[in-house]
């Protein structure tokens, strides 16, 4: 299968997730509102996905597919499936006992009342039941990346949309067909979480024991590819910690702050720009992983370089007009999708002016994402890990400042800050990335996509102007639609013009002539 069809149908699946995340959270808000208890929830789902994130689609999976695409060259089927079976056992057995624990201390705290403030009371109740989702998301991450080094990657761009749908489902019957209170819908929202990590796990197992014959089993021992693997997971869990500390900062910083509905407005922002995140930087990086690893392996240096300069490219290509996008009709994309019963008017001007801060960081992050995937396929997680030291020093002290003059807004400017020298530290360290590397019509391109862009923000800004229609869905919904085809077509037409390359350094211009 070709690089382009693999990121087809990633960034496909992975489309089809956000989408559905985005019918989460309509249901969410305009169930829950920014109640205390809607809050509480937010938080306290954050503690189990923050260590999703560092553990399994993170660091250990960072770790795990250059050592485990290196044991595939074994033609003993034992020898191949060792190391999963040694890192999932492992990975089992900390995070069954650090669940319990977990929601041991969570269930003594709430019936014994350690927290005053009935917003942290009730958040610790919910994290006593969703941190178990952290077993089964954290093990499902690292069968995805072994059907990943097989290149198989439907099963794990899928992974989420069971999440969604069963979050969906939950809110829908809970919250709209009984009608039932605050709690009592968190509550139930918490199980589903769990509920679907389950079937998120299940997923990927069947298909490695369908596909390539996977037999399970738990041991303990050791070799030198787990050595490996542990050696470059302490140094990067450190970097993945730092990382998923400065969303956790923001979110406790928001809770602290006397507006309510805070924590609301940088998640519903953190949301929409997940959306072209997830579709391009992503999707691309889980698809060239794997081969950049390989290629670090083989010591192959010209492919390495090829699929490097590609994948920034593209993502270079994509995530800045998704942040033009975004800033430009943020507040319609908010009114379309959140303005619903509890969430309206303030919510809706609040979410769009923070929306349109972050928006900025989608270029920073997308790009950041990708990097960090190339120093990880060289084994080398200390830079990554300086770089999120780096981004988490001034997420902190500018959100300290910030936020006593300007509030939640003040979270986002920090938020994109952090993000900016977090990227601008990655490139000083990386030997490929140069001023004459964006330059260059082999490389980055970067004067195409900038001009393009330009072009591009000046059509939708004058579009905007003129599509005002209404106030109701329906008008705003043919506006956003209208502007969103006028700004792909003209951009991609200038892209064309400009015989802007795709992966295989044919023009874009090309490809669609075949098309």
């Amino acid at each position: 299968m070709s690089l382009l069809r693999n990121f087809s149908v990633v960034s496909g699946t992975t489309l089809l997730s956000r989408l559905l995340g985005l019918v989460r959270d309509i249901l969410f808000f305009s169930i829950l509102g920014t109640s205390v208890i809607g809050e509480a929830f937010l938080l306290a789902f954050t503690l189990p996905n923050l260590f999703r994130r560092m553990l399994g689609e993170g660091t250990l999976s960072s770790a795990f597919i250059p050592v485990f695409s290196n044991s595939q060259k074994s033609n003993d089927s034992i020898t191949q499936w060792a190391l999963l079976n040694q890192v999932l056992s492992r990975l089992f057995l900390f995070l069954g006992i650090l669940s319990i624990m977990v929601g041991i201390f969570s269930l003594f705290a709430y019936q014994n009342n350690f927290f005053e403030r009935p917003k942290w009371h009730v958040a610790n109740f919910f994290n006593g039941i969703t941190f178990f989702y952290v077993i089964f998301i954290c093990a499902s991450a690292i069968l995805v990346g072994a059907l990943n080094v097989k290149k198989s990657f439907w099963a794990g761009a899928l992974s989420p949309v069971i999440l969604n749908c069963s979050m969906i489902i939950t809110l829908f019957v809970a919250g709209f067909l009984y009608n039932l209170n605050f709690k009592t819908c968190a509550l139930f929202l918490s199980v589903s979480v769990v509920v679907a990590g389950i079937l998120q796990f299940l997923l990927p197992w069947y298909e490695l024991k369908r596909r390539f014959h996977w037999k399970w089993r738990f041991t303990l021992g050791n070799s030198k590819e787990l050595s490996e693997v542990g050696s470059l997971f302490w140094v990067g869990v450190f970097g993945a910690a730092i990382a998923q500390l400065n969303i956790l900062v923001s979110r406790l910083l928001a809770f602290q702050l006397e507006d309510q509905g805070s924590v609301s407005y940088l998640y519903i922002s953190a949301r929409l720009i997940e959306l072209p995140l997830g579709i391009f930087a992503i999707a691309l990086s889980t698809i060239l992983f794997p081969r950049l690893s390989k290629s670090i392996g083989d010591r192959n240096m010209k492919e390495y370089k090829s699929s490097f300069y590609s994948g920034l490219r593209i993502i270079l290509m994509l995530s800045i007009p998704s942040s033009i996008g975004l800033f430009l009709v943020g507040d319609l994309v908010i009114k379309l999708l959140f303005e619903w019963k509890e969430f309206g008017g303030e919510n809706v001007y609040m979410a769009g002016h923070i929306l349109g801060v972050v928006a900025w960081s989608v270029p920073f992050y997308a790009l950041s994402t990708f990097i960090v995937k190339s120093f990880h396929s060289q084994k080398n997680m200390t830079i990554p890990l300086k770089a999120a030291l780096v981004s988490f020093i001034i997420n902190l002290l500018a959100s300290i400042l910030l936020m006593q003059h300007f509030g939640v807004v003040g979270l986002a400017w920090a938020n994109l800050l952090a993000a900016f020298f977090q990227l601008f530290y990655l490139c000083l360290k990386n030997n490929e990335l140069s001023v004459y590397s964006f330059l260059s019509n082999t490389q980055l391109c970067g004067l195409k996509i900038l001009f393009a862009s330009l072009s591009m923000y000046s059509i939708v800004a004058w579009s905007k102007s003129l599509t005002q229609l209404g106030e109701s869905k329906l008008h705003i919904f043919g506006q956003l639609t209208s502007i969103v085809l006028i700004g792909v077509i003209s951009y991609l037409l200038i892209l064309s013009l400009l015989k802007f390359p795709l992966m295989d350094g044919k023009p874009l211009l090309f490809r669609i002539n075949r098309k």
